[in-house]
């Protein structure tokens, strides 16, 4: 939609079903008396379908505000949760942090007000509570998610107020992270109490649950944001192996199992031309996916991944860069090139790794 790929979790059908099933068992028939059976449900499934609706406008505002300031958007994705935008670049400056976060809220108020004014004029009753049910949950999604609980839109705000007052957005998105949990605990306390309160038990239990998301979030955001702090100033050619191991592409794959693979700890190789320059990679994996009994006639250009489809980087960008990549592309490793095809070495998830941690224990 508009560009920006969309996808579902298996775990959104759950909330489609609770929802429609609270509505229609218990909200509907309390708030509405008389109506038919049916009449609940279909009235109810409208309105959970047409509420995810509203959840997808307020992240596709999110998206189309980022791409706005040049930022790539990786996709949206609904989920038991409500939706989440992933956005493979960060914000180059705090106002641009602040707008892209804000536009969500602002959405779903306005949703909320246009639905708010529909049922104040529409006669029909059905058509009424469902668009009144909505108005209201939208306003209540806006104002919720401006609470300063990172990384709900409010602690994104939050964080680009710190970031223009520090100028360092990495501390400033630990400082939005530590509030973001100490109001994730608060939630998860508020849920435990309501729950033991007469007929709160789902209501307390789902507050507890968001919670509990919301910590496990923030604290993967100061987990994230220790790597990128200990990577500061950091380039790829700083990790890369400068003379990685390499394999003619006419080189069986019998002779690259029984000489290196079994024989050493590389599990990944550069592919060169006989003039240097990179015709692919070729793995461990690559080879498990050839049956066995195809090795000995089978060359390794026949299973490596070739250069038009290989992930590459320059020696001089930043190693957080080829991270990732790395995590995005879901490969162990990326060759580094400077100019031309001819490699100058290899980056791989498992060096990085390890120069994270040395990093973070002396303190880097």
């Amino acid at each position: 939609m508009a560009g920006v790929d969309l996808s579902i979790h298996p775990s959104w059908l759950v909330i489609v079903f609770l929802l429609t099933y609270s509505l229609a068992v218990a909200q509907f028939p309390r708030q509405f008396p008389g109506w038919s059976g049916p009449q609940y449900w279909i009235v109810a499934g409208a309105t959970a379908f047409l509420f995810f609706g509203s959840v997808l406008a307020h992240e596709l505002s999110h998206a189309l505000v980022a791409r706005r300031f040049g930022l790539r958007v990786k996709g949206i994705t609904l989920f038991i949760f409500g939706g989440a935008t992933t956005i493979d670049s960060d914000s180059k400056r705090p106002r641009d942090e602040a707008l892209i976060a804000l536009a969500g809220p602002v959405t779903s108020i306005i949703l909320g007000g246009v639905f708010v004014g529909l049922g104040a004029v529409i006669d029909q009753p059905q058509v009424a509570a469902l668009v009144g049910w909505l108005g209201v949950v939208n306003v209540v999604l806006g104002v919720f998610n401006l609470i300063p609980g990172f990384p709900m839109d409010g602690g994104r705000i939050l964080l680009a107020l710190l970031w223009r007052v520090r100028g360092d957005r990495v501390a400033a998105t630990r400082s939005a992270a530590l509030v973001g949990r100490l109001l994730a605990y608060l939630l998860i306390a508020l849920g435990v109490f309501w729950a033991l309160s007469p007929n709160g038990l789902f209501g307390g239990l789902w507050l507890a649950l968001i919670g509990w998301f919301l910590s496990n979030a923030a604290e993967a955001t100061v987990a994230q944001a220790g790597v990128e702090r200990s990577l500061t100033g950091v380039r790829v050619r700083d990790a890369m192996d400068g003379e990685p191991p390499s394999v003619s592409p006419n080189e069986s794959v019998a002779d690259l199992v029984s000489e290196r693979l079994l024989r050493g700890e590389d599990r990944s190789f550069l592919v060169l031309h006989d003039d240097g320059g990179l015709a692919g990679v070729v793995t461990l994996g690559d080879v498990r996916r050839l049956p066995r009994d195809d090795w000995a006639g089978a060359r390794i250009t026949d299973v490596m991944t070739r250069f038009a489809d290989l992930a590459v980087i320059a020696p001089d960008q930043p190693l957080a860069d080829a991270l990732r990549v790395i995590q995005e592309r879901d490969v162990g490793q990326l060759p580094v090139i400077d100019e031309g095809r001819v490699p100058v070495g290899m980056v791989t998830r498992r060096g990085i790794l390890r120069l994270i941690e040395a990093r973070m224990k002396l303190g880097l």
